[in-house]
Order: structure tokens, then C-alpha cells, then sequence
């Protein structure tokens, strides 16, 4: 069983990197399918076994990223992560400097807008009120990761915070 999911995750890293590497040559939407697998070395049924469409694969990819980064920072203490939630996100996106580019480069920062939606989540089981704030929540903070990759991915103001940002939207 361990072989079978090496196996698999070295089909999923091979498409992932070769995706990467062709959209560093030309743009998303001119890249097809026999053209990936055949630069990841794999065949056109472990692309579709996998994945519904390109896009997916960035997705994936984005998730993967901001996964591991969320499962210790969520831990923090309440304070400190208001506190420090909006520069370690935007440091962990700065980390994945490259993915991030690409997907402004590629007219694809759609994928990242809908990460954030998703990670913040407005499940049809929570009121209308708890689904509204993750909504304005969610789009918030697309705002402000949209207006800093594309000022340069640089600092952010000193003392910006998440609860700074709360505490000065009307009620």
C-alpha cells in the first residue's frame, strides 16, 4: 500500500512541477493536456485519474501550501493571532513568491481569490449571520493579499493587524 501512494504522490508531484515549469514559458490557458504529461512523464489517464482541469492542479498546489503553514499557526493563543495573522499569511505567500507570480502572470489570481473563500468557508449548515461576517471576512483578506502582491509583496504598515482591521469596520 506505501508504494502504491509514493507511486501516486510522484505522478501528482511530476504533473504539479511540470505545470509550473511550461507556465514559466507561455500562458495557462495555451497549455494542454498532452503537452503537460508528456513534460511530467506520466500518461494522460493518471492526469485525468487525478485532476478535472489545469486549474485543479494550482489548487492543489495553493491548498498544499497554505495547509501546512495553518496547522501550527492555528494553535497560536487568540491574541497573538489576531495580532500576527495578516504578516504571517502574507509571509507565507511570500514563500511561495513563484506559485503566487505565476498565477498573476497567467491571469489566473481567480484561483487564489477563491482559496481564500474557501478557506474561510460559508457552509450551508451555519446561520446566515455566521455566513455573511466569513464572507466579508474572506473578502477582506483577498483584498488586502491582492493589493499587496500586485504593490510588490512588500511590508505592510507598522501595527497592521487583523484586529486593527475588525475594530475599524462599522457595525
Amino acid at each position: 500500500m506505501a508504494k502504491k501512494n509514493e507511486l501516486h504522490d510522484i505522478v501528482i508531484e511530476s504533473l504539479t512541477e511540470a505545470l509550473l515549469q511550461i507556465m514559466r514559458e507561455k500562458p495557462l490557458d495555451k497549455i494542454n493536456v498532452s503537452e503537460l504529461c508528456e513534460r511530467a512523464g506520466v500518461s494522460r489517464v493518471s492526469y485525468y485519474r487525478n485532476y478535472n482541469s489545469m486549474q485543479d492542479i494550482l489548487i492543489k498546489q495553493l491548498t498544499k501550501c497554505t495547509d501546512s503553514w495553518w496547522e501550527g499557526f492555528s494553535q497560536k493563543p487568540i491574541d497573538e493571532f489576531y495580532r500576527t495573522f495578516l504578516t504571517e499569511l502574507l509571509a507565507q505567500y511570500l514563500e511561495n513568491e513563484k506559485l503566487i507570480r505565476l498565477l498573476y502572470q497567467n491571469d489566473a489570481s481567480v484561483i487564489l481569490k477563491e482559496h481564500i473563500f474557501s478557506c474561510c468557508g460559508s457552509a450551508a449548515e451555519i446561520n446566515d449571520e455566521s455566513a455573511y461576517s466569513r464572507a466579508v471576512l474572506a473578502g477582506a483578506i483577498y483584498g488586502l493579499v491582492d493589493e499587496w502582491i500586485r504593490r510588490g509583496m512588500g511590508e505592510l504598515p507598522n501595527g497592521f493587524s487583523l484586529r486593527r482591521m475588525v475594530l475599524a469596520m462599522p457595525e
